[in-house]
Formats: structure tokens, C-alpha cells, sequence
């Protein structure tokens, strides 16, 4: 269930609450993110400068998306869109568990979408970033946010019609959700290479795997795991020789580099 305190707020005090932990999750992912880029410059993964104004504008996009994303929550809140009453700690890692997947599988299917010709104006400005940072993650367009916020929300109001879901396990794949986010667009790859192979990659991403997304423009549309591209045969097969060269401390030299 929705914890009574939260329950007892009103319309514009839930908003102004669930903004203040977005952006405070924000603000702490990308410390840990910039922290990582200076403390593992040795594993930059594109040794190519970030564009005039980068942090500016991607500061703009988080604002943005953190707007856009915090509205729907509430509305959805105040709303009682989705059906929470499930309770115990197995309740929510089924919770956390089925939005972990449906996730992935929502995700590959919006930002596949966002390729095609006609959709291309809601995914220009998060591609604007070709080298990433911390706040990239969150730099997207309005149209885009609001696929994020139909995943958040919507995704989980489909599950809770067929069973009700736990709260805090929700809240907690949107933490995870977010912190993966944000730091997993560091230009670094901190990745040990155990969990860089192929078997592991079904579950978790090195952070390469999706910078070279960035660089290339079409493939690697997955989120956090590459089973989709795999799936649906859009993933590069040079990204494991190009990991491997980052990890030996040698960084991209261009945002067009293959491996031989």
C-alpha cells in the first residue's frame, strides 16, 4: 500500500516531494558517475571532446525530464491509477522483478521507435550528446520523457490489472532505474571483464555497449541488457573487441572506430 503519510499529501505538496528525491537521486548518481570519469580516466572509453555548451544543454534536458517524469508519478498517485496492496519482501522483488523486465522489453520497442524517420525529432536531443556524461541519461526532449513516464507508470498500471504490486518494490526499480541511468552514460567502462561477456551481457551491460549507441546512431537500442538487441539482431559483434581496447587503456580515438 501507499504509506499514509504519503497518501495524506496534497496534489502540489506529492509533486513538490517526489521532485525533491528525483533530483536528489540526480544530484548523487552524477557525483558517482563524474567521480568515476576522474577516477578511471585510464578506461575512457572516447578520448573525443564533449560538444561547446554539452553540460548546459544536458542540464536543460534533465530539467525537462524530471518534470515531465514527477508529474506523471503524481498524477498517477493522486490518481490511483495503479493498484498497490501487495505486501513483504516477496511481493516486491516480484514487483521489482517484473518491472526489471518490462522494462527492457518496453524500452527497446519506444527507442526503436524514436529511429524511424517520422519519430526522429522526439530522439535528436538526447543524441545530440555522441560522447556521453552523467547527464546524459536524463537530456531527452519532452516528447521523449513522456515514453519514459508511459514506462514508469503505465507499465506498471498494465501489470496491477492483473495483480496488485508493491509499493516500495515500484520505488525501488525507479531508484535502480535511475542511478543505472545516469551512471551508466559515464565515459568510462568500469566494468570487470567476467561481467563483460557475452553470457553476463544478457543481464547487464558494459558501459561501452551503449556509448558506441551513441557514436553510431542506429543498433544497441536496449536498456541495461543487451537480450533484446539480441533478440531482434541489432547489436554490433565488434563491441567485445573494442571493450577489451578500453580496458587496456586505449580509448577511442574516434566516434566512428570499429574494431579490425
Amino acid at each position: 500500500m501507499i504509506p499514509d503519510a504519503l497518501r495524506a499529501l496534497s496534489w502540489a505538496q506529492t509533486w513538490f516531494f517526489i521532485v525533491a528525491l528525483w533530483v536528489g537521486a540526480t544530484v548523487v548518481a552524477s557525483s558517482i558517475g563524474f567521480g568515476m570519469e576522474r577516477a578511471l580516466k585510464a578506461r575512457k572509453i572516447f578520448d573525443v571532446p564533449l560538444f561547446e555548451g554539452q553540460y548546459r544543454f544536458e542540464l536543460m534536458g534533465n530539467a525537462v525530464f524530471i518534470a515531465i517524469v514527477t508529474s506523471a508519478i503524481t498524477l498517477a498517485l493522486k490518481l490511483g491509477v495503479i493498484r498497490f496492496g501487495a505486501a513483504g519482501w516477496a511481493a516486491g522483488v516480484a514487483t521489482f522483478g517484473a518491472m526489471l523486465v518490462g522494462f527492457q522489453v518496453f524500452y527497446w520497442f519506444l527507442h526503436r521507435a524514436m529511429h524511424v524517420p517520422s519519430l526522429l525529432f522526439l530522439h535528436r536531443w538526447h543524441h545530440r550528446s555522441q560522447v556521453t556524461t552523467p547527464l546524459t541519461g536524463q537530456s531527452v526532449s519532452p516528447g521523449e520523457a513522456l515514453g519514459w513516464a508511459v514506462g514508469f507508470v503505465g507499465l506498471p498500471w498494465v501489470f496491477s490489472l492483473v495483480t496488485p504490486l508493491s509499493f516500495w518494490g515500484w520505488v525501488g526499480y525507479l531508484a535502480f532505474n535511475t542511478f543505472g541511468n545516469i551512471v551508466g552514460h559515464s565515459n568510462v567502462e568500469p566494468t570487470a571483464p567476467i561481467a563483460a561477456t557475452r553470457a553476463a551481457t544478457w543481464f547487464a551491460n558494459a558501459f561501452v555497449y551503449h556509448s558506441l549507441h551513441h557514436a553510431r546512431w542506429n543498433g544497441h537500442y536496449s536498456f541495461q541488457a543487451a537480450f533484446m538487441d539480441r533478440l531482434f539482431g541489432t547489436e554490433w559483434k565488434d563491441w567485445p573487441a573494442l571493450y577489451a581496447r578500453i580496458i587496456a587503456g586505449k580509448p577511442l580515438a574516434s566516434l566512428k572506430e570499429h574494431a579490425d
